[in-house]
């Protein structure tokens, strides 16, 4: 598809420098040549016959994603005869899809296409031809990094981004892999949100957002609504940077430029020096979401959700300065920039879909009563009826006959049967997860799309809208089908599609698409969700659910214009039922062929439902990974208007919509459980590990942010509550309150103040020796961050296992704009433990 870019943009990009010094000298020979062609008649000749030249680079500097998109940006430039044909590639997973797009090349032209492809799991190269009637014209060779689905990708656009690089030093996924930090420009971002998939943040500072073209705009927010974050931070520009992010993305416009202090930092810095000054920021009214920092009235950093992802807007710079020379920038770069959470949009599996897909009436075993009746009727006819008429007619004999005849008639009775099941129909089956937006239609989906061939067929497929069609994943990997022929632009098409008899082929489509407008209302109130949800679309929403974390309640039906009420006690769940059991009702075992629609429908939902909560890490979850509450509702019909050449295919299909919905939290509120997410800050043990139920350290330390979920305005805390248990269902018994120690202990020989006592060893007595606590159940140290007098760690007294502790004068270590509590558990004596903590936070938000 062609795409208005220079070859400027393209050999600026670094990802394509390998290509593009060999690309411009082909160019500076054929300008020469050309130059030549004014002295005689053979050079320009030699000219003219040259073929197009190309140049190619994958966007987003070259990373890419197994299973995801990538866009390619190839410029050709043709001083011959006019070429039309194809731009083409082979990728996928394991490069078993050819990619391409149609090119038109008149004489003495240049045009630069966009070519969209997965890229295979090996290797880091692929080759674009240019293709015109079966012949090779030209060939670019690009190059492209392949990360996994737990590492952490951040994109850097900035006018100095050597500022920021350098200093994100973040945290390390799950798997060990560190975070891949990508300097980018405006222009090296794709226009179709399909192909921003690799990217997980992006941090903008001093870039002039005036230059996103209105599609790469409507990518972002797509990519947004997604569950990516944005971080723009301020710089020396000002606020006119900003004029390209529209208003209902940004927590606040700035409107000023404002001096803060330090110590209303020291939220998102922790620490702050004694000789720190007032610092620069760019300030503005609140409009949505809640103020991490504030000075006056006017928030200078603030937080804003839209969808699944957020935007944070730091007024000031944090790479200049002392916000950039101490710990407190790594600490706040690594609170923005949490790693890579799993889910089922980068896990590398999704058998789980492919198989809702296959869920059709015409691919079920045949009902068992049907089957023992003609199995039945064939023993009876062939043997007592047969033998019973043959002798009273006296004809015994021809049973050598008429036995081939009614074997021949019952194969076909079968044959039959199992047509009449299966139908003589080709049918579309879709299975879609549609990302949306409140109170907005935009959004995105993915959409598996089955075709079932009731006999051997080769299809001509057709996709209206240019959605991105490959393989999928689980095909990818198996290799058990035969090769794919996408042909993009609009409509998209599959050419030759092949299904064998009786079968259904499985794609994956990924487009921007429309969702049902949502709005609404709603409220938490002393642990508990109330308000509305109303369906403002001409579409009917079935088996609707609002989810918060593990807490669901499910609705009725919502017609087009309906509104219901919402009363849900938020909880948490971290073991138990699954998300599916409690909105679809328990899975059916068995086949559920023999039963009505409406239990093949539930069985397709159950397998959706269990690819949104899977974890690659962890496994089936029983929670749903959002910071809000959640809108689950269901669709019946397809999303694409997919075409069959030839064929008026039956379609069916089932669609899930995903829309995150706004909270207010006010009053006296309690968060913990499903209202208190926890992200790992920094970690120096030997050894280290989180999940839901526990967590493991080694010697060494281990920070902790846990806040609540997001807040419009600021919390005045009356207690947090802490305690440790191991995971056995004991509940914590209260242990009064806890304070800091009296002197503190030398923790650090260099930052030592007067008066500090070095730290006692705890007695390890001999597990066997009678009223020892075995070393199994030791808790380790705790400190907490104090926010008060610029800000320092406070080691707390010692902790009993299996109790819980009230904290003293809790403002002391809460931060008011966000909730923030910063834990620091210190292992100093023991090889390695294991514990769980819990936290709950009270106080009332106003």
């Amino acid at each position: 598809m062609p795409h208005p870019a220079s070859p400027a943009r393209l050999a600026a990009q670094p990802g394509s420098h390998h290509h593009a010094a060999p690309v411009r000298g082909v160019i500076a020979a054929v300008v020469a040549v050309i130059a030549l062609a004014s002295l005689g008649g053979a050079p320009a000749a030699a000219a003219a016959a040259q073929g197009p030249v190309m140049e190619a680079a994958v966007m987003l500097e070259g990373h890419a994603r197994v299973g995801s998109w990538m866009a390619i940006e190839v410029y050709l430039r043709n001083d011959g005869p006019s070429v039309s044909g194809e731009l083409r590639l082979s990728g996928g997973a394991q490069s078993r899809t050819t990619f391409g797009t149609a090119v038109d090349l008149p004489p003495q032209s240049d045009k630069t296409y966009l070519l969209y492809a997965q890229p295979p799991a090996f290797g880091g190269t692929l080759d674009v031809v240019l293709v015109d009637g079966g012949r090779t014209v030209a060939t670019s060779e690009v190059a492209f990094t392949v990360h996994d689905a737990a590492q952490l990708v951040v994109g850097v656009v900035a006018e100095r981004p050597e500022g920021i690089v350098p200093r994100l030093d973040l945290l390390p996924a799950e798997n060990g892999s560190r975070a891949a930090i990508v300097p980018l420009q405006p222009a090296d971002l794709p226009e179709r949100v399909e192909a921003w998939a690799p990217l997980d943040r992006l941090i903008w500072q001093d870039a002039d957002s005036g230059q996103l073209s209105p599609g790469q705009v409507t990518a972002l927010r797509g990519w947004l609504a997604g569950g990516g974050r944005l971080v723009i931070a301020g710089g020396t520009a000002g606020g006119a940077m900003l004029s390209g992010f529209p208003d209902d993305l940004l927590p606040y416009r700035p409107a000023a430029t404002v001096d803060v202090a330090p110590e209303s930092l020291t939220a998102l810095l922790g620490s702050v020096p004694a000789d720190a000054a007032d610092l620069p920021a760019l300030a503005g009214p609140l409009q949505r979401g809640r103020a991490l920092a504030t000075v006056a009235d006017q928030a200078v950093a603030a937080e804003a959700p839209f969808g699944s992802g957020s935007v944070v807007l730091l007024g000031f710079d944090p790479t200049h300065g002392w916000p950039a020379d101490g710990d407190g920038a790594e600490e706040l770069w690594r609170r923005l920039l949490p790693p890579r959470v799993a889910g089922p949009t980068i896990a590398g599996d999704d058998s789980a879909r492919v198989n809702a897909v296959s869920q059709l009436p015409a691919l079920a075993l045949p009902p068992f009563g049907g089957l023992l009746i003609l199995l039945a009727a064939y023993i009876v006819l062939i043997g007592p009826i047969n033998y019973l008429v043959l002798r009273k007619l006296d004809r015994r004999e021809w049973a050598w006959i008429t036995m081939p005849v009614l074997i021949a008639v019952f194969a076909a009775g079968a044959y039959g049967f199992g047509a009449a099941l299966r139908g003589v129909d080709v049918i579309v089956n879709e299975v879609a997860i549609v990302r949306g937006a409140p109170d907005t239609t935009e959004g995105t989906a993915q959409v598996y799309l089955g075709v079932f061939s009731p006999s051997r067929g080769t299809y001509q497929v057709e996709v209206p809208g240019g959605a991105l069609l490959s393989s999928t994943l689980t095909a990818e990997a198996s290799g058990g089908t035969g090769k794919l022929d996408v042909l993009q632009g609009d409509p998209a098409r599959v050419r030759d599609l092949t299904v064998s008899f009786g079968t259904l082929r499985t794609l994956r489509a990924e487009t921007a698409t429309t969702v049902p407008r949502v709005r609404a209302d709603l409220r938490l109130e002393n642990g508990t969700l109330r308000g509305t949800v109303a369906n403002l679309s001409d579409r009917p929403l079935e088996k609707p659910a609002v989810v918060l974390g593990g807490s669901v309640v499910v609705l009725q039906d919502l017609a087009p214009g309906a509104q219901q009420q919402v009363e849900m006690r938020v909880r948490s769940v971290p073991f138990g039922q699954p998300l599916g059991d409690r909105i679809i009702g328990p899975a059916l075992l068995g086949n559920p062929s023999g039963t009505d629609g409406s239990a093949l429908r539930s069985v397709v939902r159950q397998a959706v439902l269990q690819q949104l909560t899977y974890d690659p890490t962890l496994g089936a979850t029983t929670e749903l990974a959002s910071e809000s509450p959640v809108l689950l509702a269901w669709g019946t019909g397809p999303v694409l208007d997919v075409r069959i050449s030839g064929q008026e295919p039956r379609r069916t299909g089932n669609t899930l919509y995903y829309i995150p919905l706004p909270m207010r939290v006010t009053g006296d509120t309690a968060f913990e459980g499903d209202l208190l997410r926890s992200s790992v800050v920094d970690a120096d043990a030997n050894f280290f590990s989180k999940d839901p139920g526990s967590i493991s350290l080694g010697l060494g330390t281990a920070t902790l942010a846990y806040r609540p979920v997001a807040f419009d305005g600021v919390l005045d805390p009356s207690s947090v509550t802490l305690g440790f248990d191991f995971g056995d269902g004991l509940p914590g018994q209260p242990r009064g309150s806890i304070r800091p120690l009296d002197p503190q202990p030398c923790l650090d020989e260099e930052t030592d103040e007067p008066g500090c006592e070095e730290p006692e060893r705890p007695d390890l007595c001999d597990p066997t020796t009678e009223g020892c606590v075995d070393r199994e159940f030791q808790v380790p140290a705790l400190e907490i961050f104090d926010r008060t007098d610029g800000g320092r760690w406070m080691r707390m007294q010692p902790l009993e296992p299996r109790g819980t502790y009230e904290l003293e004068q809790p403002d002391r270590y809460v931060d008011p704009g966000s909730g923030t509590l910063l834990l620091r558990f210190v292992n100093e004596w023991h090889e390695g433990i294991s514990f769980n903590v819990q936290v709950r936070i009270q106080g009332d938000v106003r």
